[in-house]
């Protein structure tokens, strides 16, 4: 296998060394039959305001077969086979065309994938959201924007095909109707195929040790469907409706080994567990809003989501055990059915107008309201268990203000957001807790534009992370025989804030130097805690509101675009962390220096931009907290594209997890207990797709009119 990994790679470089000497040559041996779209190149690639960056999408979306392959070529998105994310923020969220889009996260990267690239204009990367979006962590949004250009009716057909010890395949279609004032489009794809990981653990406890390694095989099924209608009521206001059903179905069969052994290290117990676990989520959305402006400065909108979201768990084990490998008459088993169904309102309406001295007035208004139900039936089992029925609702309403002005060479954002949050839950035993919290979470972004395009700014944010439902909720889940896990519905929502201060420095034509310092305290962070119990060798996880947190740290970037065959993007990242553990654990306290570096490269192999190529290399450092250490990964990427027909047909042939190390680290419980683990999530993967876009446009017959001939001649 580490041969196939240097062959691929001597090969890219090899292509590399090939091509790069014909890019330079004159400009004389290039056809006339070049795309306009592709020829004018005198805007920069990246435009930077007060809150975000704006990429120039068509300059970068040849040879894309998808969404995420376009959003894996943007400087500052890190994408990965299983996650997208913006460095130097915790999460993120999706727009199209300024909507907001109500995507579970771990649906994100599929929507992505079903959705085209060839017809994406620009990409806004928000970098410090503001008022006007939720306060909900510290997260990141890309904002696509698609472009509206003349009558047509065609669409995108893709696939990819990809084989990581298992296979696995993603095929999608993508229709597009764009009459008048009508626009139209729907997005359908299909994922199956299976993925091999592995888990080991080693539990050391007072007097005893026991040993696991699990085999995972995960086997996916997955569709979803989208789909949009847009009405210009005129040149300026639109109506338009917009629903998406996600379906999953996943089948996890796994088999746990466990070996248990004395303070001598002789082996007491060995047992075989083997499991199956069968998840089936339903996804809906329906999304509804209006777009009304009176002028270029006047504008209101209203949008309004109708969503549910099931998923049904059905798990099962049994663990048999062994003395000298020959099996006992002790057997465990178990069978658990769980069912976790949300369903929720939200609205929005937001308002925009230009007040005197060219100040732009933003503010709004959101409401949410969502219930869970959940619950847990047992068919059968050996072991403690207790039927059970969860429901939790959350509600929440929220109003902002928000001033922004420009002036000379500065840009200026001043806002604030205040959310009020009511929550209920109760339990199948009638047990009921409710609870009210609320906050102003203010904002300031100040930029200063310099002559030649460098920039400096100041951001103060503020935020609150809630638990999700998967953390209050109660039900004790058996991880096996020994080992649960449960969420805790008392945990309390943790707030923080910081500032950030950065600066994007034009050091000459084709290199930008991007820095950001940033200094951020939290307080009550979630986690997880495992209690372990040396007297019958049994441990616990619960979510807890586990320690306090502060830090600040450095984010270095380098854009080099000088060499026209060549775009690169380094970014490195050094962040000091304390943590503080709660005074109700026998935890200590913990400070760690985390390191996270990337670079990608980006090979343009002829001047048409038809053959391209990339290396994404990823390093993340030692991460450790009061309640867990998990060490150093390194990760490599590479592959390349090809685009003809005018770019109509697009190939690509990826290689993702070169030399990816598994995931590491101790879990730390009580009175000096501890679990070591290691994880192979990343098998090698290779990925070959290819994307056919078709249409034409659609051109209104020229009516003949009698007095044609006369009219022509006047």
């Amino acid at each position: 296998m580490k041969n196939i990994k240097l062959i691929f790679v001597f090969s890219m470089f090899s292509a590399l060394n090939t091509f790069a000497q014909n890019v330079n040559k004159s400009d004389s041996l290039v056809s006339d039959e070049i795309d306009l779209q592709e020829v004018v190149v005198s805007e920069k690639l990246i435009k930077r305001e007060a809150d975000k960056f704006i990429v120039d999408a068509i300059r970068l979306r040849k040879g894309k077969t998808d969404l995420l392959d376009l959003l894996s070529n943007v400087p500052g998105i890190l994408v990965t086979d299983n996650d997208i994310r913006i460095p130097g923020r915790d999460g993120v969220r999706v727009m199209f065309n300024g909507r907001m889009k109500t995507i579970p996260e771990g649906e994100l990267i599929n929507i992505l994938k079903s959705h085209r690239a060839s017809n994406v204009a620009k990409i806004e990367v928000i970098t410090s959201p503001g008022a006007k979006y939720d306060a909900g962590s510290d997260f990141g949004i890309i904002n696509i924007i698609t472009e509206r250009g003349a009558d047509y009716i065609g669409g995108e057909v893709g696939d990819d095909v990809t084989y990581a010890d298992k296979w696995s395949n993603a095929a999608r279609m993508n229709l597009n109707y764009q009459r008048k004032r009508v626009t139209a489009s729907l997005n359908a794809s299909w994922n199956y195929g299976s993925v091999a990981y592995t888990e080991s653990n080693v539990k050391y406890f007072t007097d005893m040790t026991r040993k696991n390694h699990t085999d995972m095989g995960w086997r996916n099924n997955n569709y979803n469907i989208s789909g949009s209608l847009d009405f210009m009521i005129d040149s300026l206001s639109t109506v338009g409706i917009e629903a998406y059903y996600i379906d999953t179905y996943r089948n996890y069969p796994s088999t746990t080994f466990e070996n248990t052994y004395d303070m001598a290290g002789v082996m007491t117990e060995e047992s075989r567990s083997p499991s199956l676990e069968l998840r089936d989520g339903r996804n809906m959305n329906l999304n509804f809003y209006i777009d009304r402006n009176w002028s270029s400065t006047n504008r209101i909108s209203f949008i309004m989501d109708l969503f549910k979201f099931d998923n049904d768990r059905d798990y099962s084990f049994n663990s048999y055990y062994y003395e000298n490998s020959v099996q006992t008459d002790s057997v465990d088993y178990l069978r658990n059915q769980v069912g976790a169904h949300l369903k929720g309102l939200s609205f929005a309406l937001d308002y925009s107008t230009l007040l005197p001295w060219s100040i732009k007035l933003y503010a709004g208004i959101k409401t949410s309201l969502t219930e869970t139900r959940n619950s847990s039936l047992y068919d059968y089992s050996t072991l403690p268990v207790q039927n059970d029925d969860f429901t939790y609702s959350e509600d929440i309403y929220a109003g902002y203000l928000s001033l922004n002005k420009s002036l000379g060479h500065f840009d200026m954002v001043l806002g604030g957001r205040y959310e009020l949050t009511h929550t209920k839950s109760e339990n199948g035993n009638g047990t009921l807790a409710t609870d009210n919290y609320g906050r102003l979470f203010p904002t300031v972004n100040v930029m200063y534009r310099s002559g030649n395009g460098s920039t400096f700014g100041v951001s103060v944010f503020s935020g609150i992370r809630r638990p999700g439902i998967q953390v209050v909720n109660p039900f004790t889940a058996y991880l096996s025989a020994n080992s649960t896990a449960q969420g805790n519905p008392t945990i309390k929502p943790n707030y923080w804030y910081g500032v950030r201060l950065s600066n994007n420095i034009v050091l000459c034509s084709g290199l930008e130097l991007g820095l950001e310092l940033r200094a951020a305290k939290e307080f009550d962070c979630i986690g997880q805690v495992t209690q372990m119990n040396a007297a019958d060798g049994s441990s616990n996880t619960q979510w807890q509101n586990a320690y306090d947190k502060e830090g600040c740290g450095v984010d270095l970037s380098l854009y080099f675009t000088k060499l026209s065959w060549l775009r690169a993007y380094i970014f490195g990242e050094l962040f000091y962390c304390k943590t503080t553990a709660d005074s109700r654990y026998s935890l200590s306290n913990e400070h760690i220096l985390k390191a996270f570096a990337m670079g990608d490269l980006r090979f343009i192999f002829d001047r048409r931009r038809n053959l391209t190529g990339y290396v994404t290399a990823t390093y993340s450092g030692k991460d450790k907290n009061v309640v867990q250490t998990i060490d150093s990964r390194f990760s490599m990427s590479c592959g390349i594209a090809y685009s003809c027909l005018k770019g109509r047909l697009n190939m690509k042939l990826g290689v993702s997890n070169l030399f990816a190390g598994n995931v590491k680290g101790v879990s730390i419980s009580n009175n000096g207990m501890s679990m070591h683990f290691n994880n192979d999530y990343s098998p090698l993967s290779v990925t070959l797709g290819f994307s056919y876009s078709f249409g034409k446009e659609i051109r209104s017959k020229r009516k003949t009119y009698s007095n044609s001939d006369i009219k022509s001649r006047f």
